[in-house]
């Protein structure tokens, strides 16, 4: 595996990571982001497990969250 693919994998898990620590921070779980707004709980549980996601999505989590989307990359 090339230097720069090991990075992206970092990278998403990294990535993952912070999208189940803003729940967490919450103290949600998975099935209470159904209650603020997010339309399946086994969609976020599939991101926080590792599929793949489109920047939409991203953009959504942060709005789930109240944060802006610059926020989830800030130090990356």
């Amino acid at each position: 595996m090339e230097k720069k693919e090991q990075e992206f994998i970092l990278f998403q898990k990294v990535l993952r990571e912070r999208i189940r620590k803003l729940r967490t921070d919450r103290g949600w779980t998975l099935e209470e982001t159904e209650e603020h707004g997010w339309k399946s709980w086994r969609h976020l549980q599939r991101i926080e497990a590792g599929q793949n996601f489109t920047i939409y999505t991203l953009w959504k989590i942060c709005k789930l969250y109240g944060i802006k989307m610059a926020d989830i990359f800030k130090k990356l």
